[in-house]
């Protein structure tokens, strides 16, 4: 606890140490005459050697010696302006002191800054550090420019308040030509868009010489680019001061006209800070004049016309290029919004297609068709919307088709396939080979109605109602069974056999007797298409045949439930009948045997009794 308290107090003595030793602001300096700085001056002439802190020190001395004779004085009084001349070299006035009331502002809170920082680091020196009174002595230079600058924002704001008064009083008291004004304004306004076109030719040229790396040309354009910017800037304060009297004009009538010269007056003005005295300014003379609701109302249709505009100009502002295209936020959600239309009508030309299918027969050519109609015509509507987005963004179609000959080449090798798929689906659509409602195979597990053709594929719905999505290509370049293409008849081959011995007739009787009674309304008989049953081979175990039997109608379409049933009925009729269906049978005929095998069969064979020959 003792150490503690020790260690503690030593602390608390070291502190005060540097406290006492620590420097502090010299107020002497601070505000000082010429005297104090002369006398100090010589001091540092006898000091020797002089290194570079001392010399620091008597430049910093002159400055401050010299400043003292810097005071500025308010010498300037203005009058109420008799004509458009005087009002306007009013105006201009008034922007000019503004300007550089807020030059001032901006350099006083930069000095106050590094008065700060110097004041801070005076107070964290040792008394007897060589650079103390360098520190001292640019502080007090700070602290009178400061009160020089503070002194000529006091000045530049009396005048300030002077000429908002005569402002005030302007609407009442000058009389004006608003025609005449006008007709200026317009000129002014295309010299101007001139002086603009000018700047912008010497920043081109300027540009071209920094290539070049011609100085001698680049100083020369450097002076005339700032002769040709203080033309438009002073052509630029002319037409605020036209505005100006069009706005006092507008007062004086009372008319709303006043807040459109309202703004175009704050458009000649970039500072944030002169835009809001300016702004101020108008308001008030708004005020006195129409009225504060008039005011507030005109502001607020004025605001949102200002916003509506600024928006504007926002959204057509360029974001980047294409193919030497300027390509801005309004051009790309016009085309976004041009394609989401395009999508919505295609579609909706779809579902008015699509809309109250029918289910029966009769309308499968008919569903087909629409089905075929509302895909090419879904695919064109897309294709005109993607052309029309190009054409909204101003892309040059004959350019894009140069870019995309360019491209053919590698389209071919890396989207051959999906290329192919969609000539493909354009190729079923109009050859109509496979129609919506076909009930097609393509091989013997893949089998089905097809449901939907598309541009890359079509689509296929198995009997275990599976859709099955095949690709195009696949039905141009395979083979393909179509079972419902022109009727609804197709041959059904049964496959049975029987066991030898059996009479063939009476197989073929048997089984055709069993087909008529069966009551299959299925079964379809004409003159050329008769139900037969025929012999097709003598197999190893079984004399085959085949049933050969007609189909009409839906059961053409559920081969395995169709088999089954005559399977069935073949499987009944020849059992009633007793004719034997056979299976597999094998003779196996014992050429050799081991000697080993035979012993212990021999054991196991009971011997024969001699024959009693009595």
């Amino acid at each position: 606890m003792f150490l503690h308290r020790l260690l503690k107090l030593l602390f608390l003595c070291l502190l005060a140490h540097n406290l006492l030793q620590a420097a502090d602001l010299n107020t002497s300096l601070i505000s000082g005459d010429k005297t104090i700085y002369a006398q100090l001056q010589d001091r540092l002439k006898q000091t020797e050697p002089k290194n570079d802190e001392i010399l620091l020190q008597e430049t910093l001395l002159k400055k401050l010696i010299n400043f003292q004779e810097n005071i500025p004085q308010n010498t300037t009084t203005y009058v109420l302006p008799k004509d458009e001349k005087e009002a306007r070299t009013l105006f201009t006035s008034w922007i000019e002191n503004l300007s550089k009331k807020v030059e001032l502002e901006q350099q006083q809170k930069s000095l106050l800054n590094k008065m700060a920082t110097l004041k801070k680091q005076i107070e964290e020196m040792p008394a007897k550090d060589a650079s103390l009174l360098t520190y001292q002595l640019q502080y007090a230079l700070y602290v009178k420019n400061n009160r020089s600058v503070q002194q000529q924002i006091k000045i530049l704001g009396d005048q300030e308040k002077e000429l908002s008064t005569l402002f005030h009083r302007m609407p009442k008291t000058l009389l004006l030509n608003q025609k005449l004004l006008a007709d200026n304004q317009e000129k002014l306004l295309q010299y101007l868009i001139f002086q603009k076109k000018i700047l912008k030719s010497l920043q081109t040229k300027k540009e071209r010489l920094t290539l070049l790396g011609n100085v001698d040309q680049l100083e020369q354009l450097a002076r005339q680019q700032t002769e040709e910017q203080n033309i438009y800037t002073e052509i630029s304060k002319v037409i605020a001061a036209t505005d100006f009297m069009l706005f006092c004009d507008a007062l004086h009538k009372k008319d709303q006209t006043a807040f459109k010269w309202e703004k175009e007056i704050l458009v000649y003005t970039n500072d944030a800070e002169e835009k809001h005295a300016l702004k101020k300014l108008l308001k008030e003379m708004e005020k006195e004049y129409l009225g504060i609701v008039n005011t507030i109302s005109g502001s607020t249709v004025q605001d949102v016309k200002y916003t509506a505009d600024s928006a504007r100009k926002l959204l057509a502002k360029p974001l980047f290029k294409i193919n030497e295209t300027p390509i801005s936020i309004f051009k790309i959600v016009l085309v976004l919004l041009v394609l989401v239309i395009g999508f919505l009508i295609g579609k909706f030309f779809k579902y008015t297609l699509h809309k109250n299918p029918e289910e029966d027969d009769s309308s499968t050519l008919a569903n087909s068709s629409r089905m075929i109609l509302s895909n090419l015509g879904y695919y064109i509507i897309i294709v005109i919307t993607f052309l029309g987005a190009l054409k909204v963004l101003g892309i040059n179609l004959s350019s894009l088709a140069i870019v995309a000959g360019a491209l053919s080449v590698g389209i071919g090798f890396g989207l051959q396939n999906i290329v192919s798929n969609s000539v493909s689906g354009l190729i079923l659509m109009f050859e109509e080979s496979i129609k919506i409602g076909d009930y097609v195979q393509l091989d013997e597990n893949l089998k089905g109605h097809v449901t939907d053709i598309r541009m890359r594929a079509t689509t296929i719905k198995t009997n275990s109602n599976i859709d099955v999505i095949i690709p195009n290509q696949n039905f141009i370049q395979n083979n393909v069974v179509n079972w419902t293409m022109e009727d609804d008849i197709r041959r059904i081959e049964v496959p049975f056999g029987v066991r030898y011995g059996t009479k063939p007739e009476t197989v073929i009787r048997v089984v055709l007797e069993a087909v008529k009674k069966s009551g299959f309304k299925d079964i379809y008989t004409s003159r050329r298409r008769i139900t037969r049953v025929v012999m097709t081979e003598m197999g190893d175990s079984s004399v085959n045949f085949e049933l050969l039997v007609w189909i009409k109608g839906k059961e053409i379409l559920y081969p395995k439930r169709t088999m089954s049933r005559f399977l069935i009925l073949i499987y009944n009729a020849l059992y009633e009948n007793n004719i034997e269906i056979p299976f597999p049978q094998r003779d196996l005929h014992i050429r050799s045997i081991d000697k080993e095998i035979v012993f212990p069969m021999e054991l196991d064979i009971p011997a024969k009794e001699p024959i009693d020959e009595k």
